[in-house]
């Protein structure tokens, strides 16, 4: 910690005396940061890869950068590290976590026994604080759980609402007796002679890219499957150029990297019918990417082929659970023996902020009432199609 972050006033909480050291610099907590991803239960958009990766490629192509805090506790040590970034909003800047747009879980990295002490009333001077530092007028957090691996999230002690999404995954262990718990032997059945009928057609592969040009060749299908994809949703493309290298940088991280991303597909005779991809971060596959093309042999289900490959090789690597992500879809239900309620807070650090607050609250609230009604989201996303393709 630099001499004249150390001159910051201490803050005074239920955890004991904790100092802030808010810093653009990486590489100044590197090494903290690797300590406290390894010691606390976190995802991959909690690791420093993911930071660093997100701030060379996005945050840096935006001019912004990132804005690492770090509690420390009386002793020196860190209680806690929260990765957030700043972006001007309305002519203001609001506090976000880093990534948070392309991750499926954010919150801060806490030790847990400063986690399930500290209170509301030491979350809101943090916050608070954080925000003089770093000129915040209003905090937007999105898409946290309220609980990680056991351990409270101390965010959910302020004021929050219900997320639109909730989080889907499948707690891992025997493949068998999993697999005969969330399907019925016909939907087993199924599945199976589809999957005859696909190896019938050629030669079906499933895999993992392994060199740097596999890889190279899987991410770059990703990308083209998901743009027809998208705009057949009528949906705008999330994966931009900054994004695209952000996440090309994750896949060619070397193998037991906490952020590197696998990439997982099904060929048949060479062409890439469907992919899934994600992190291991302890013991925990996320996804984070997956793709389906637009082939005559989607009647076949190759991406529900793929994925009950890759749960039952998860079962088998002794992986504690495999996460489907965020967001309701017909696979996750399919599998999921576990959902995750999520909430957002929209919480102004300055009078001003509560120009973006307020609105920015309701539109997520509106959005989570309509994705809860069938009827409403099914209307919504034929406007949403509508619209673009009048724009075309």
């Amino acid at each position: 910690m630099e001499a004249s972050e150390l001159a910051q006033p201490v803050l005074q909480t239920s955890a004991g005396p904790i100092a802030l050291q808010v810093t653009s610099d990486l590489k100044a907590v590197r090494s903290l940061w690797h300590e406290m991803q390894d010691a606390v239960a976190c995802t991959c958009a909690q690791t420093f890869d993911w930071a660093r990766a997100w701030s060379e490629h996005v945050l840096a192509a935006e001019d912004r950068t990132p804005a690492i805090v770090v509690g420390h506790a009386a002793d020196g040590s860190a209680a806690f590290l929260l990765p957030f970034e700043t972006k001007r909003i309305g002519g203001l800047t609001v506090l976000k976590w880093l990534g948070q747009d392309h991750a499926n879980y954010v919150f801060g990295l806490f030790r847990p026994e400063v986690a399930g002490v500290l209170t509301d009333t030491d979350m809101s001077a943090i916050l608070h604080e954080i925000g003089r530092r770093t000129g915040a007028a209003a905090a937007f957090l999105e898409a946290q759980p309220f609980t990680w691996d056991g351990v409270p999230n101390p965010f959910a002690l302020l004021s929050h609402q219900p997320a639109p999404n909730s989080g889907y995954a499948v707690k891992l262990g025997n493949f068998e007796d999993l697999y005969l718990s969330r399907f019925k032997k016909r939907a087993r059945q199924t599945l199976l002679r589809k999957e005859r009928r696909l190896q019938e057609a050629g030669t079906l592969t499933y895999g993992w890219a392994a060199t740097e040009q596999e890889k190279t060749d899987i991410l770059e299908t990703f990308f083209a499957q998901k743009a027809q994809q998208f705009a057949a949703m009528g949906v705008t493309d999330v994966f931009v150029p900054e994004a695209r290298a952000f996440y090309r940088d994750l896949a060619m991280l070397p193998d037991g990297n906490a952020s590197r991303l696998r990439l997982g597909y099904v060929s048949l005779d060479g062409e890439i019918l469907a992919t899934f991809s994600g992190t291991i971060t302890h013991g925990r596959v996320c996804v984070l990417l997956s793709s389906l093309a637009d082939s005559p042999y989607q009647r076949q289900s190759p991406g529900a082929q793929l994925l009950r490959y890759q749960i039952e090789d998860a079962c088998n690597e002794g992986l504690r659970y495999f996460d489907l992500g965020v967001g309701a879809a017909r696979h996750k239900s399919e599998w999921s023996n576990i959902v995750y309620p999520l909430f957002d807070s929209y919480i102004a650090l300055k009078p001003q902020g509560l120009a973006l607050t307020l609105p920015f609250g309701v539109k997520s609230s509106v959005k989570r009432r309509i994705k809860s009604n069938p009827r409403l989201w099914a209307l919504a996303q034929a406007l949403r199609k509508w619209v673009n393709a009048r724009r075309v």
